[in-house]
């Protein structure tokens, strides 16, 4: 038998494909309330060292006019944050004024 023409399954599968689509929309809520929880990475951080990041890009020899956390590829922020999530610190948030050696641009 056609595991489709069961009735059951095919109300089943549609609830399921249902609450997969709506998961990124929740996720998305927590994730934000989430990363306002997250603490701040420190300087002398391990992670943070090994990539010369610093809070303020200003202080960055290595950065390039413009170049700051909140325009780089990796930074996860509503817009005008002053802080936000990266992908290179996982649990832990980043100025949005900071640079790293690992800057990428949008």
């Amino acid at each position: 038998m056609n595991e489709l023409s069961n009735p059951g399954r095919r109300a089943l599968l549609r609830r399921a494909a249902f609450g997969l689509s709506l998961a990124p929309l929740v996720l998305g809520e927590t994730s934000s309330a989430a990363a306002a929880e997250l603490p701040l990475i420190s300087e002398q951080d391990p992670a943070a060292k090994a990539v010369h990041y610093v809070a303020d890009a200003s202080r960055a020899k290595a950065a390039t006019s413009g170049a700051d956390c909140s325009n780089c590829s990796l930074y996860g922020a509503a817009a005008g944050a002053a802080q936000g999530t990266c992908s290179l610190f996982p649990g832990k948030l980043v100025k949005a004024a900071g640079w790293c050696s690992s800057w990428s641009g949008l």
